[in-house]
């Protein structure tokens, strides 16, 4: 393992010897993503109500800066229809949705309406992205006293950026996008051009006023099990654009590394991102064929990684959780990689096994 035994670092120390395949005192410890219904069944399983799951599994800190990128005023939360298993409502984002209420703010709902079916509802729903609202940003005393914050810390602080596919994508529908490719492209790259103009307008302020931010988080979700929503050729044309001038924009002010969250098969798109200025991918899902391993010897040092811990393996038993182990731990040892669970973990993973996962992630990062 590439450790610094007796070395002790900052959480940020250690996450830029990370980023830069650098030798760290351990690899960073950073949380996993939990589904709610998961933990309902870990409480019943033995897990304390009364805890902090960061505290209790020993996870690393990070922080993100205080900025809202989303639509203000928000739309009125209505419950249209409402049964014992699940509940249709008119979300704060104007769509109505169905959804079971054992899953009740998580997970993927029906979508029954989307909030843009015309360029009339485009021209109104951009009015509630407006750059200049106040509440883009805390009250201005408590943002000046989270800078100061911020100048003290020792963990690595993130920004979140934008979307040029997710965020149509949630205001007309998958289906209804995909058409819009074709019958009305104008319309899209208006609202990807809208997209660009506010994102780098709202995050101005915080990258002129917040110092050493560590790096940028952009959300796609365009992928499905087996490739992306989009060809190769329409992100070129629609998103690549955009992501090099905002990317560009972030270095300008120091912000070296730029993250895609985006689930399913994402490997057709990874040279697209990286000429867009990306240079980190997550959660690399093993179910959508997903290989770290793999990515590291296309890539290099090009890209770094986190995720590719498969989910499903903590929910067959140690044997499985250990092969997962040890199928990262050569990537691990190399740096620019930190293993995660490739997305929520779901229900059918017991407390006992995911305590076992963590232990044995503690010894593939150097904690043990």
């Amino acid at each position: 393992m590439r450790h610094l035994r007796g070395c002790k670092m900052t959480e940020r120390e250690r996450y830029w010897k990370m980023v830069e395949f650098k030798k760290q005192d351990h690899v960073p410890f950073w949380m996993d993503w939990y589904s709610p219904t998961g933990l309902e069944r870990w409480y019943k399983e033995g897990l304390p109500q009364d805890v902090h799951i960061s505290e209790y599994f020993g996870f690393e800190r990070t922080a993100g800066v205080p900025v809202n990128l989303g639509i203000i005023p928000g739309f009125k939360y209505e419950t249209l229809e409402e049964t014992d298993k699940y509940r249709v409502f008119r979300d704060g984002d104007n769509s109505i949705k169905k959804q079971f209420k054992e899953y009740s703010g998580f997970g993927m709902p029906q979508w029954i309406e989307y909030p843009i079916k015309t360029r009339k509802d485009w021209e109104d729903y951009r009015k509630r992205m407006n750059v200049s609202s106040p509440c883009r940003y805390p009250p201005e005393t408590d943002w000046k006293e989270w800078k100061e914050t911020m100048k003290k810390r020792d963990y690595p602080l993130t920004i979140g950026a934008c979307s040029f596919y997710g965020w149509i994508r949630n205001w007309v529908g998958v289906e209804n996008l995909s058409v819009m490719f074709f019958d009305d492209p104008g319309l899209i790259h208006e609202m990807n051009e809208f997209i660009l103009d506010f994102a780098m307008k709202v995050l101005h302020r915080a990258l002129d006023e917040v110092k050493d931010i560590d790096y940028a988080c952009f959300w796609e979700d365009m992928c499905y099990k087996t490739g992306p929503l989009i060809s190769p050729k329409m992100f070129r044309e629609f998103m690549l654009p955009h992501y090099k001038k905002i990317t560009a924009l972030l270095r300008e002010h120091g912000v070296r590394h730029s993250w895609v969250d985006c689930d399913g098969n994402i490997e057709e798109l990874i040279p697209l991102w990286i000429e867009g200025g990306v240079t980190g991918f997550y959660p690399l899902e093993v179910a959508a064929g997903m290989d770290a391993v793999k990515l590291r010897k296309i890539y290099g040092k090009n890209i770094i990684m986190w995720g590719n811990v498969d989910k499903r393996a903590l929910a067959k038993g140690r044997k499985e959780i250990d092969a997962e182990i040890n199928r990262l731990a050569g990537i691990t040892a190399e740096g620019g990689f930190i293993p995660l669970v490739d997305h929520a973990i779901p229900e059918d993973v017991s407390f006992d096994n995911y305590k076992y996962y963590i232990e044995r992630r503690k010894v593939l990062c150097g904690l043990k």
